[in-house]
C-alpha cells in the first residue's frame, strides 16, 4: 500500500509511521491506521481508519439542531446503549450547522432520512460516484456534506480509494460512505491542525470543531491491559489500536480516530435504509468510547499532573462532553438499523459498567446521563 507522508511535518521532529487498515485506509496521515469500522461478519468490509477548518479552538453550536428543527428526539439521557423511540429525525437543508439542544432539551445533529434518493439511484454512473456521495450527504446529514465537500479534492479519495470498494453500483458506493466519512474527517484535522502551534483539531460538525492543547500524553498501549481485562470485547481494535507502533501513538490520535469512528457511525446511519450488507460501524464508535474511558482512569491514577492538566483545559473538557454526548446519540439513532452493529450490545456493557462510567463523571464533573445530554 502507498505511504505518501502529507501530514509527516504534524508532531514537532516527529516521523510516524503509517499503518494500514482492514479495508480500505489511508495511507498518506499521520495516524494510526488501525482500520476496522465496516468489518463484516466475514471479516472484511467498509473498513476505516484514520483523519476541519476551525473558526475559533472550541467553536460550539447553538440552537435547535443547526441543520433543522427536530421532529423527535433521538439521544440518550441514561448510560443504556440503545433508547432510540424513533426513525424520524430534524430535516435539514445541507449547509447548516453541527447540533444543539432540540424539543426534548437534549442533544441533536440535524438529518433526514426522509429525503428520497430514489433520482440518485436510479440515475447512478459509476464515474460520478464523489459527486453523488456528496449530494447524498447534502440531502441528509449535512455535517457529513461538509466535510465530504471540503475534503473532495483529496488525492487519496480520488485516487487511492476507489480500490477498495466496487463503486461501479450504487451499493458499493452506499457502503463505501462511512469510510469516506472516516478517512475524510482524518484528512480534514491533520490538515487543519497545520494552522495551530502544538494543537490538534477535530471535526464534529460545521459549526463545532474542537482545537485543543497537544498535552504531554502517554501512549495508548499503556491501557491495553486493562481494557483486555476479564476478556476483551474490543477484539477487532485492541491489537491495531494499541499495540505494536500503533499502540505508540498517544491520546491525540486516539481521539482522532475516535471522532472518525463516530463521523463515520453517523454517514452510515443516514444511508442505513440503503445499506444492504451488515458491518461492525456501531463497534467502532464504541470500542473508542471505552478506550476513552480507560484512557481517563491511567491517566487520574498513574499521571496525576497530566490528569489535572487535561480536566482543567476547557478544550479537552468540551472534547471529552461532546465526543460522549455525539457517541451516544448517534448509536442511539442507528439502533432502527440492526445491521450496522456486531457485537456492540457487549462493548457497551463494558461502557455502562459503573466503574468506568465513573470516569466521565470525575473528569466532567457531570453524572454520564447529563454530559450525553447536554455535553
Amino acid at each position: 500500500m502507498e505511504q505518501r507522508f502529507k501530514w509527516v511535518a504534524l508532531l514537532a521532529g516527529a516521523v510516524l509511521v503509517v499503518g494500514c487498515g482492514v479495508h480500505g485506509p489511508r495511507a498518506d496521515d499521520d495516524d494510526d491506521g488501525d482500520g476496522g469500522e465496516g468489518l463484516t461478519g466475514s471479516g472484511i468490509g467498509a473498513g476505516d481508519t484514520s483523519s476541519s477548518s476551525s473558526e475559533g479552538a472550541g467553536q460550539t453550536a447553538s440552537g435547535t439542531g443547526g441543520t433543522g428543527g427536530t421532529t423527535s428526539s433521538s439521544t440518550s439521557t441514561s448510560t443504556s446503549t440503545s433508547t432510540s423511540t424513533s426513525t424520524s429525525t430534524s430535516t435539514s437543508s445541507g449547509t447548516g450547522g453541527s447540533g444543539g439542544i432540540g424539543g426534548g432539551g437534549c442533544y441533536i445533529e440535524g438529518y433526514d432520512l426522509g429525503v428520497s434518493l430514489a433520482d440518485l439511484q436510479s440515475s447512478y454512473q459509476g464515474s460520478q460516484w464523489l459527486p453523488t456521495m456528496i449530494d447524498v450527504l447534502n440531502r441528509r446529514y449535512s455535517n457529513g456534506w461538509y466535510v465530504m465537500d471540503q475534503m473532495k479534492n483529496d488525492p487519496w479519495l480520488t485516487g487511492s480509494f476507489p480500490q477498495w470498494f466496487n463503486l461501479g453500483n450504487w451499493g458499493g458506493m452506499i457502503e463505501s460512505i462511512d469510510t469516506a466519512c472516516h478517512e475524510e474527517t482524518h484528512g480534514y484535522d491533520f490538515d487543519q491542525a497545520m494552522n495551530y502551534s502544538n494543537k490538534h483539531l477535530y471535526y464534529m460538525g460545521s459549526n463545532l470543531e474542537v482545537v485543543a492543547a497537544k498535552l504531554n500524553f502517554f501512549a495508548r498501549n499503556q491501557i491495553y491491559n486493562q481494557v483486555t481485562q476479564g476478556g476483551s470485547v474490543t477484539a477487532m481494535y485492541d491489537s491495531a489500536s494499541l499495540t505494536g507502533t500503533q499502540g505508540s501513538y498517544d491520546f491525540i490520535f486516539l481521539a482522532d480516530e475516535l471522532t472518525a469512528y463516530i463521523n463515520g457511525l453517523a454517514c452510515a446511519t443516514v444511508v442505513g435504509d440503503h445499506l444492504t450488507q451488515g458491518g461492525s460501524f456501531r463497534d467502532g464508535a464504541a470500542a473508542h468510547l471505552y478506550y476513552l474511558q480507560v484512557y481517563l482512569r491511567v491517566a487520574r491514577t498513574q499521571y496525576s499532573s497530566l490528569y489535572n492538566q487535561w480536566k482543567a483545559d476547557p478544550d479537552w473538557q468540551q472534547f471529552v462532553r461532546f465526543s460522549w454526548a455525539r457517541g451516544h446519540f448517534w448509536t442511539d439513532v442507528s439502533m432502527q438499523f440492526g445491521q450496522l452493529g456486531i457485537n456492540d450490545a457487549a462493548i457497551w456493557n463494558r461502557i455502562n459498567d459503573p466503574n468506568n462510567l465513573s470516569e466521565i463523571q470525575l473528569f466532567t464533573g457531570d453524572t454520564p446521563s447529563v454530559v450525553a445530554c447536554t455535553p
